[in-house]
C-alpha cells in the first residue's frame, strides 16, 4: 500500500528523495511509477516532473517508517508540509508521534478537531497496512500538554461557579480523553459531581453541585460553558493553545 508520492524528473532522483525522507533502504519498500516525466513534444521544451510512489511491505516495512509516509502524504493532500520529529512509546499499546511544521495551527484547528482527524486517519491506515499497531497519538507545538491544562482549568473555575451558584453548567462537546480530564480534575471535590450527556464520540460533561442537607437541590443551567464564555482564564502554561486564530502558530502569538 502507498506511504509516500515523490515528484521527480526520473526514477533514480525520485527514489534518491523518497529513501531520504523515509529514512530507510529501497529492500524495505517497494518502487513504481504513478505517470512517467515528460521531456515535452518530440523531446523540446522544458522537462516535465513525473509522479512516483513508494509502498509499503507488509511485515517489512518498520513501522516509524509507515507513519513517517502516511502522515506527510496525508498533509501534503491538504497543502501542509510536515517533520516527523519523535516516536515515544507513552504506555503499552501507545505510540506518541511529534510532529513540526509552520503551518502548525492550521493542522490543530479549532479545539485540536483537524489534529484529532488526521491522528484517526493515521491509525486507520497504518492499521490497515500492517493489521496491527499501537495507538498512535500525534502532538505538535506541545499541544496535548496545554490543551490538558486549560481543560483542567476549565473544570476547576466551572466547579467553582457551581458551588456558588447551586446552578448546574454543561460544557462544550469534548472527546473521551478530555472528558476523562474534566472527570479527574473534579474528582477529589466532594461537593460537585460531573457527568457525560449525550451519544456518539462527542459528548458533554454537565458539573452540578452534590445536594446538602441543608442547602437547597442544584438548580439546572440552560446555559452552555464554552471557551468563549467562560472568561479569560490565565494557566501556568499560557491562555488557550489551540491556535485556531494564530494562523502562522509563532510563539508571540501562542500565549495571548
Amino acid at each position: 500500500m502507498q506511504i509516500l508520492e515523490v515528484q521527480a524528473l526520473d526514477e533514480k532522483e525520485a527514489l534518491k528523495q523518497g529513501l531520504e525522507y523515509l529514512g530507510t533502504d529501497e529492500n524495505s519498500v517497494e518502487f513504481s511509477v504513478l505517470k512517467k516525466s515528460s521531456s515535452g513534444f518530440f523531446g523540446l521544451g522544458q522537462k516535465t516532473a513525473g509522479i512516483y510512489k513508494i509502498n509499503a511491505i507488509r511485515g517489512k516495512t518498520p513501522l516509524a517508517v509507515i507513519i513517517r509516509g502516511v502522515i506527510s502524504t496525508l498533509l501534503k493532500h491538504m497543502g501542509y508540509s510536515v517533520t516527523v520529529k519523535d516516536y515515544v512509546n507513552v504506555e503499552e499499546g501507545k505510540l506518541m508521534v511529534t510532529l513540526e511544521s509552520e503551518y502548525a495551527g492550521y493542522i490543530i484547528g479549532k479545539h485540536g478537531r483537524t489534529l484529532e482527524a488526521l491522528q484517526f486517519m493515521t491509525n486507520l491506515i497504518v492499521e490497515k497496512i500492517t493489521t496491527e499497531q499501537p495507538k498512535i497519538l500525534l502532538d505538535i507545538e506541545n499541544y496535548r500538554e496545554r490543551r490538558a491544562q486549560h481543560l483542567m482549568e476549565i473544570a476547576r473555575k466551572t466547579g467553582e461557579y457551581v458551588l456558588r451558584t447551586g446552578k448546574s453548567r454543561l460544557l462544550d462537546p469534548l472527546n473521551p480523553y478530555e472528558r476523562r480530564l474534566i472527570h479527574m480534575a473534579l474528582q477529589d471535590n466532594e461537593n460537585v459531581k460531573t457527568e457525560s450527556e449525550g451519544n456518539g464520540v462527542y459528548k458533554r460533561v454537565r458539573i452540578f453541585r452534590v445536594a446538602q442537607p441543608s442547602a437547597p437541590e442544584a438548580e439546572i443551567g440552560n446555559e452552555l460553558v464554552t471557551e468563549e464564555n467562560l472568561g479569560n482564564i490565565e494557566f501556568d502554561a499560557g491562555k488557550d493553545p489551540e491556535g485556531a486564530e494564530d494562523i502562522e502558530f509563532k510563539d508571540e502569538n501562542f500565549n495571548r
